[in-house]
């Protein structure tokens, strides 16, 4: 599943509209995908996502972003971030994208993606100096070096787009082989399109080329020149093929009589269609090389725990057999003591171990007795071999026969240790392995596919509650924000709210019906205000708010003073709200919807909602508070906190959407300052 020229050249003019004056804000790097923060002038934030060898497109999809950056992406970061994108345009009609960048001080760089070859990244500075690349490599033809000079790759095959009907034909005609691979090979077509030209000519691909007549070769080049106008000048036509069972096979950004009676699903554009057919194969992708390390651990485990099993086994065996030795000497102790007292005085009277061992064996033979558990003797070791139950047992003729009873005794012992050991050994891996399964099975619960948040409204990019009254109350969350209310979402009949302090967000209660807004709304906007107000950080628990009308707020400072961005003048009566409180209430949301997911499953999206109790508790059951507090957390283990408490109080069925929740998307939530959750 790997973009064709044609892919290339449709997706790229579709970035170059959407991308033109953007600015790189980040880089991450997920497996084998690369993904660059952007921020437009018109459709605001996106996500470019490029797949080494296979393809670009803008994604609307959530891909989880890695903790910690790889050497590359911070590399990257160093030199694309802040930069604007100029354009971005197809290299003659080859699998190769240039986004060209503005340079901070000189002229502008370029970040070459080369979609063939395993797919490379390459920044090149002013002088077509290699910067960086994701992989240095050295070709027949040229070399990908740190600070050489970056060469294109040669066309492969004659120019698809200068081809005239003479020199496809002379092409042809000089060829050999299959149809289908000479357009493949010859004019740089995918196999696939390849496949259409014989398809739409009624040619059979496989046929020689050699076998073919005039009028099926000029059938072909009529079909070519066909599918070039309708790639070149057509009307895009994005769709994804299925297969019979509902299984996306392909994506085209036109249409293929080789698919004519497949079913499609059709989108406005290429970058969409692309969008929803790769994700699908990227949350595969994603999820497998967890999955497969996880198995990998299990396996790993799995055959720790068989060898400690087998090693617990043969001590428990060991430690009957030294049992039953140490048993065996002592019931035959008298016997034993009267053949040590005979080698013992034959050694007294001057015979060698080696007289003893023949002495001894010859008298059993002859049914001497006493002698029937003996069997022989090393003189070297000076040990005696005696029958135990049919086996061969050393003993020491050096020490007595209880000691050498005691010396099994004693190792039965340490071998009941390491079967201690080993139990304790077997328990921890039994737990290990417990562990991994309910990782696995974590796993198989988590949603297995990428999802496509909702789309935000126009306040939410705000501070933001709607109140118990319904009335929406929005605020800013910086000065920019601050100006951009009072300039585009300031009207005659809403109400402002500030602190008597600076460093508190202009907030207003929108009025768009002209109703009386209730005291209770402007209670609520007063907690909403003081709350992200410098009040939270500064660890107050109550402060004045004050209300105006819209007219009583300006821009105009004081003949020669100037106002900082963000900062008004307020004119006129105030109405002051006494000893506001500094508390805030959190609940869960879930956005049901299908579309999306990739799947047609129904899917919930979390979405946490922050405003006031009274405000809050009015439409969700189980909600959070936090307040202000200096023994408190800051954001991000506030943040962690509340993901933990909203996952444990889920139902079951939920807590796989509930583990979609992002860490910075609570972050953004939250007042700046130490918190504590209060219930």
């Amino acid at each position: 599943m790997k973009f064709s020229n044609f892919d290339v050249y449709a997706i790229s003019k579709e970035l170059d509209s959407i991308l033109s004056e953007a600015r790189i804000t980040n880089i991450y790097e997920v497996e084998d995908l690369l993904i660059l923060k952007i921020h437009t002038r018109t459709f605001g934030k996106m996500n470019l996502i490029i797949k080494d060898d296979s393809r670009i497109n803008i994604t609307e999809y959530e891909y989880p972003i890695p903790k910690y950056p790889t050497q590359f992406t911070r590399s990257l970061r160093k030199f694309l971030k802040n930069r604007k994108i100029i354009s971005v345009s197809q290299y003659k009609f080859d699998r190769i994208i240039i986004i060209e960048l503005s340079s901070f001080n000189s002229d502008s760089w370029k970040f070459v993606i080369e979609l063939f070859n395993k797919g490379n990244y390459i920044l090149l500075n002013e002088y077509n100096v290699i910067k960086i690349a994701k992989s240095y490599k050295k070709f027949r033809d040229r070399d990908i070096l740190a600070n050489r000079e970056y060469s294109f790759p040669l066309s492969r095959g004659e120019s698809f787009l200068l081809l005239k009907e003479e020199d496809f034909l002379d092409l042809i005609s000089n060829a050999e082989g299959e149809i289908v691979r000479v357009l493949a090979n010859l004019i740089s077509f995918s196999g696939l399109y390849s496949e259409e030209i014989c398809f739409r000519a009624n040619v059979e691909k496989s046929k020689n080329v050699k076998d073919l007549n005039m009028n099926e070769k000029k059938e072909l080049f009529n079909n070519f020149k066909i599918l070039r106008n309708e790639i070149l000048f057509g009307e895009i036509k994005a769709h994804i093929v299925y297969d019979e069972e509902r299984n996306p096979i392909h994506v085209f950004p036109i249409e293929l009589e080789l698919f004519k009676d497949f079913e499609k699903e059709y989108f406005d554009s290429f970058n969409k269609a692309v969008d929803k057919f790769y994700s699908r194969l990227d949350s595969q992708d994603l999820k497998q090389p967890y999955d497969a390390k996880i198995n990998q651990k299990l396996v790993e485990q799995e055959k720790i725990l068989k060898r400690q099993s087998e090693y617990l086994k043969e001590l428990k065996e060991e430690k009957i057999k030294y049992y039953e030795y140490g048993d065996f000497i002592y019931t035959n102790l008298n016997a034993l003591e009267r053949l040590f007292g005979v080698i013992k005085g034959a050694r007294n009277k001057g015979y060698n171990y080696y007289e003893i061992s023949d002495i001894l064996k010859e008298a059993k033979e002859n049914n001497i007795d006493d002698l029937e558990l003996f069997l022989k003797i090393n003189p070297r070791t000076k040990k005696i071999f005696v029958n135990v139950n049919k086996t061969e047992v050393k003993l020491d003729l050096m020490k007595s026969v209880g000691e050498n009873a005691n010396i099994f005794y004693n190792r039965g012992k340490k071998i009941e240790k390491k079967i201690i050991g080993t139990l304790k050994a077997i328990s921890e891996t039994e737990e290990q392995i417990e562990n991994l399964k309910d990782e696995k099975l974590q796993l198989d619960e988590k949603v297995e596919v990428l999802i496509k948040p909702p789309k935000k409204k126009w306040f939410e990019k705000y501070r933001w509650f709607i109140s118990s009254e319904q009335f929406l109350v929005i605020g800013g969350k910086d000065a920019s924000s601050n100006e951009a209310i009072f300039k585009k979402h300031l009207d005659t009949h809403d109400i402002v709210l500030h602190t008597n302090f600076p460093g508190s967000p202009l907030l207003i209660i929108k009025n768009l019906k002209n109703d009386i807004i209730p005291e209770n709304t402007i209670k609520e906007a007063a907690e909403f205000v003081a709350s992200y107000s410098r009040a939270w950080k500064e660890n107050w628990g109550v402060i004045d708010v004050f209300y105006v009308k819209p007219e009583q707020v300006s821009k105009s400072p004081p003949s020669g003073e100037f106002l900082p961005k963000g900062s008004f003048m307020i004119s006129g009566k105030k109405n002051f709200i006494k000893n506001t409180k500094t508390q805030l209430a959190i609940a869960l949301k879930f956005i049901r919807r299908t579309e999306g997911s990739g799947n047609g499953e129904e899917i919930y999206y979390p979405k946490i909602i922050i405003g006031p109790i009274s405000a809050i508790k009015t439409r969700y059951d189980s909600y959070l508070m936090i307040k202000p507090s200096k023994s408190g957390y800051n954001k991000g283990k506030i943040a962690s906190e509340i993901k933990t408490i909203f996952l444990n109080i889920s139902s079951k069925e939920k807590k796989k959407w509930v583990d979609l929740l992002s860490l910075d998307d609570i972050v953004n939530i939250l007042p700046a300052g130490l918190s504590e959750i209060e219930k």
